[in-house]
C-alpha cells in the first residue's frame, strides 16, 4: 500500500513515560470477526506483518491532538499513539473513530 495518508509510526508509551516506537505501516479501519469488532489495523510497511490489531471500544477515551495524532490508553497503564505522515489520513481514521460513537449514541439512545 503507497497510500502516503495512511502512513503512521505506531507508538507506546513505556514505565518511563517515554514513547516507543513500535515500527511505521499502514492504518486501516475494518470489521474483526475473531474480536467482534471494528478494529485499527496497522501492518508494517517492511514486511507486511501485523504491529497493531486494536479494538474500537466504547469504553476507550481516543484523543485527537494537534493534526496529525491520535492517542488512547487500552488498559491500566498502556497508552498507544498513532502519528500519522498526513493530516488527511488522520482526519479518515479520525471520522471513522468518530462515526463509531455516533453510531454507539443513537443504538443506545
Amino acid at each position: 500500500m503507497s497510500d502516503t495518508r495512511r502512513r503512521v509510526k505506531v507508538y507506546t508509551l513505556n514505565e518511563d513515560r517515554q514513547w516507543d516506537d513500535r515500527g511505521t505501516g499502514h492504518v486501516s479501519s475494518t470489521f474483526v470477526e475473531r474480536l467482534k469488532g471494528i478494529s485499527l489495523l496497522v501492518r508494517a510497511e517492511s514486511d507486511g506483518s501485523l504491529l497493531l490489531e486494536s479494538k474500537i471500544s466504547p469504553n476507550t477515551a481516543y484523543q485527537k491532538q494537534q493534526d496529525t495524532l491520535i492517542v488512547w490508553s487500552e488498559a491500566d497503564n498502556y497508552d498507544l499513539a498513532l502519528s500519522f505522515q498526513e493530516k488527511a489520513g488522520c482526519d479518515e481514521i479520525w471520522e471513522k473513530i468518530s462515526i463509531f460513537f455516533s453510531v454507539l449514541y443513537l443504538i443506545c439512545s
